[in-house]
């Protein structure tokens, strides 16, 4: 599938907004727009098997449409990040984006309508320039809304930081409830969960690093998909080459706590601007 680029975070923190690119959603979501732009466009009385040879093409131009729209996202994501700045990201989302999506409807339509048809069934028409182009737009600002609601739901709020919040941990046999407030480091190894204290001390954990993000406050980064940090054990940080970042850990002679750990280039800039928030 052209979206493949959305399967790498398979493993990372899903977003709700990402299944409209994953299969089967993209497919159901091609059929529709291509289905009711169909009925809309076409007066279907005296239907020939030449609408049938219409709807296939108007599929492929939907997802290739669909395609180019989440390879535009993937590039917002990247440079403009949504949390981040969240206005920032909108403006421009609704305006250089959307111009973008329509005008590569455009020049796709008109590509596929030479190449089947000999430019003889909407190339140049008023009726696509004023109806098909306009469909476009609004699908595209439709799609705008539903991508940015799915993400708004997802958003979790924050714990409060107020009051105690303990979890429980291990010290060799012993048990222990460790306040989250006080939690600098967490991190996986050997398929162990680890948990570091602001004292430097090291526990073990049945959870997951995934269930630990889901319960953890927004002081915590998860830097990949063996570390979640906070700026208490982070001594230094510095790009690298393929717009990696480099960080440098605090790790007080924990012996297989890394004291280098990497940030990948598509999280490079949400690390940034977690940095500002700290």
């Amino acid at each position: 599938m052209g979206l493949s680029f959305f399967r790498q975070r398979k493993q990372d923190v899903s977003e709700a907004q990402e299944l409209l690119f994953k299969w089967p959603y993209v497919g159901l979501i091609t059929f529709s727009i291509t289905t009711l732009n169909f009925l809309i466009t076409y007066n279907l009385q005296g239907t020939t098997v030449k609408y049938v040879y219409f709807y296939i093409i108007d599929l492929v131009t939907t997802y290739l449409i669909i395609t180019f729209y989440a390879y535009g996202i993937q590039i917002l994501n990247r440079k403009a990040p949504l949390h981040g700045d969240f206005v920032k990201r909108v403006t421009y989302q609704f305006t250089l984006h959307t111009l973008g999506v329509v005008i590569f409807s455009i020049l796709i339509n008109e590509f596929l309508d030479h190449l089947f048809f000999k430019g003889e069934r909407l190339s140049l028409s008023f009726q696509f320039y004023t109806q098909d182009t306009v469909l476009a737009l609004v699908f595209t600002l439709l799609f705008h809304c539903l991508y940015l609601g799915l993400y708004l739901l997802s958003v979790k709020k924050p714990p409060q930081e107020e009051g105690i919040k303990k979890i429980k941990v291990f010290k060799g046999m012993a048990h222990k409830l460790v306040d989250l407030n006080d939690i600098v480091c967490i991190y996986t190894s050997l398929g162990n969960t680890y948990v570091v204290d602001g004292r430097y001390n090291r526990f073990v954990s049945e959870k997951t690093l995934g269930e630990f993000e889901e319960l953890v406050s927004q002081r915590f980064f998860r830097a990949n998909r063996q570390f979640l940090v906070t700026l208490a054990i982070i001594d230094s940080y510095k790009s690298v080459a393929n717009g990696k970042v480099e960080i440098s850990l605090n790790t007080n002679s924990i012996g297989d706590l890394n004291r280098s750990i990497y940030v990948s280039r598509s999280k490079a800039s949400s690390f940034r601007s977690w940095l500002k928030k700290g």
